[in-house]
């Protein structure tokens, strides 16, 4: 086998950035550098992999199932090529994602966050995908087909796929899913930058695509019903093999049928392939005259990329809450007469980031109550009762000081 094999040559080429993709796996992302830029766009280049959020890049969709598949990862989740599925395991993963915030389950609530930019990429991915497959058979009209009844069959079934898809996106682009990654910045500019922002644009190229489907339909239709004509003359000939037209130009009353039947156009082309229709073409071809506005169109040579630079690893950074957690806990164990959690959180904006007031005072409570006892800090609520609803309390604020003794 030649060294020209385009198998060989796509190996070797994935072979070279192995490392890039390996940190695009198992980090769920990668950031572009000096070190591993060539290796991105080669990447990029062989649809291996596509943009993410802040200057960042990820494996496609396809590639990394392929990679769950082989390594048998737990990251694994039979979908296959339902996009209402995915569509399904997203809202599913967005509500677990809340649910592990509260409870201040970091561990769960960053797995659930890398499985969530997943299945955002991979509704981007295969919505394209299916564009791609749709916008072929639409260009070629159904040319893996030869008969009219095979092609309404092939037009009428992608039709239903497609009108499919558009109900589907028309009903996810009324979902609160936006509103549920409001607080979570990195998520929700994902969630808008790579789907919520494009399906406008998918919609129209689906709804343009139905529009063809619908054109096409008609003219198979047309097809069919002149091809029915043609055959009942050709049978009609084959009974009667004697049978000859009348002259009805010759007629002073043609039949009524005759002046309501609208005429063949008939086009005549030369057979390029026929040698003897050689100099006619050539007579035909002196005959046109130049055009002063033709102008010659330069090609640029193709470029080369170096794949031997290497990739720099970048661990993932500490999540904002985490670390706001973090030092809240650490000023409070020092101090004798407790910090307050309202005051605190309104005293570091830059560190709290976007975390509501009500949901920074959950998550106290809740790493309270998962490190309380080992922690060595104790804690005081600043609550009163329910007027209405005996047994519980309203917390106005929470109070956490250095455990004494």
């Amino acid at each position: 086998m030649s060294d020209s094999d385009p198998v060989r040559i796509l190996l070797s080429k994935l072979n070279a950035c192995s490392d890039t993709i390996a940190e695009a796996y198992y980090q769920n992302r990668i950031h572009k550098t000096d070190g591993n830029a060539r290796s991105i766009e080669a990447l990029r280049q062989l649809r291996i992999m596509s943009p993410d959020i802040r200057d960042a890049f990820q494996l496609r969709s396809n590639l990394r199932q392929f990679l769950n598949t082989t390594l048998n990862t737990n990251r694994l989740f039979s979908i296959g090529a339902d996009i209402g599925g995915y569509f399904s395991r997203l809202a599913l993963l967005v509500d677990e994602h809340s649910v592990a915030f509260q409870q201040g389950r970091d561990d769960d609530c960053q797995r659930y966050e890398d499985e969530t930019r997943e299945v955002i990429s991979d509704i981007a991915d295969a919505i394209e995908d299916e564009l791609i497959v749709l916008s072929m058979q639409v260009s070629t009209r159904f040319a893996a087909v030869s008969t009219v009844e095979e092609k309404i069959r092939q037009n009428r079934y992608y039709y239903g796929r497609t009108n499919k898809l558009v109900t589907l996106l028309e009903s996810f682009h009324f979902s609160d899913i936006d509103e549920q990654l409001a607080g979570h910045e990195d998520l929700a500019l994902s969630f808008r930058s790579l789907l919520a922002d494009r399906i406008p644009a998918f919609r129209e190229s689906l709804l343009s695509i139905l529009q063809t489907l619908d054109q096409y339909l008609f003219e198979y239709r047309e097809i069919k019903e002149r091809t029915r004509r043609v055959r009942a003359v050709a049978l009609h000939l084959a009974r009667n093999p004697d049978w000859e037209p009348k002259a009805w130009d010759e007629a002073a009353q043609p039949a009524g049928w005759l002046q309501c039947a609208s005429p063949l156009a008939l086009e005549c082309h030369p057979q390029i392939d026929d040698p003897q229709a050689e100099d006619f073409l050539a007579e035909l071809a002196r005959t046109i005259p130049a055009s002063a506005n033709t102008r010659t169109r330069s090609v640029r040579p193709p470029g080369r990329i170096d794949l031997t630079a290497g990739n720099v690893v970048i661990a993932p950074p500490e999540l904002p809450i985490r670390r706001a957690v973090r030092l809240y806990f650490k000023q409070a164990r020092a101090s004798a007469t407790g910090v307050s959690a309202r005051r605190w959180w309104a005293e570091n904006p830059s560190v709290v980031g976007d975390t509501k007031e009500h949901m920074w005072l959950l998550r106290v409570l809740a790493e309270h109550d998962n490190k309380g006892k080992a922690g060595m800090w104790s804690l005081k609520l600043d609550f009163h009762r329910h007027p209405h609803f005996d047994g519980n309390i309203l917390i106005r604020d929470v109070i956490v000081l250095k455990r004494l003794g």
